[in-house]
């Protein structure tokens, strides 16, 4: 009796170790666009499904898109990062600073909308 062929899975290609912050960035600038974009269209697909009428499935298709827009944040913001060099980059903000700018972002929003 034969052994049956095991079917392997592709070998990935290893990429060479970055040796410095900025080949790391080279890398990024590279690879999140890309990222982003699967990101956003999966989150678009997901949050147009049918959301559970039950409060448990609510609750939990509420904390997934939550979770997708948290992933697609992060992914926007090592993208910014990877594109500016040491010398352009801006000065490392606390959360509550972070939090402050983001509030202050969506109030002049809002006062864009009403007038």
């Amino acid at each position: 009796m034969s052994e049956p062929t095991k079917t392997r899975s592709p070998r990935r290609r290893r990429r060479k170790k970055a040796g410095s912050i900025e080949e790391v960035r080279v890398l990024l600038a590279d690879l999140l666009p890309s990222l982003i974009q699967s990101a956003t269209i999966s989150y678009e697909a997901f949050s147009n499904a049918d959301v559970p009428e039950d409060a448990k499935g609510f609750a939990a298709h509420h904390a997934a898109c939550k979770s997708a827009l948290s992933h697609m944040e992060l992914l926007t913001k090592l993208a910014r990062w990877a594109e500016k060099t040491e010398e352009e980059a801006a000065p490392v903000l606390s959360e509550d600073e972070e939090i402050a700018g983001l509030l202050a972002g969506a109030r002049a929003a809002l006062q864009e909308l009403e007038s």
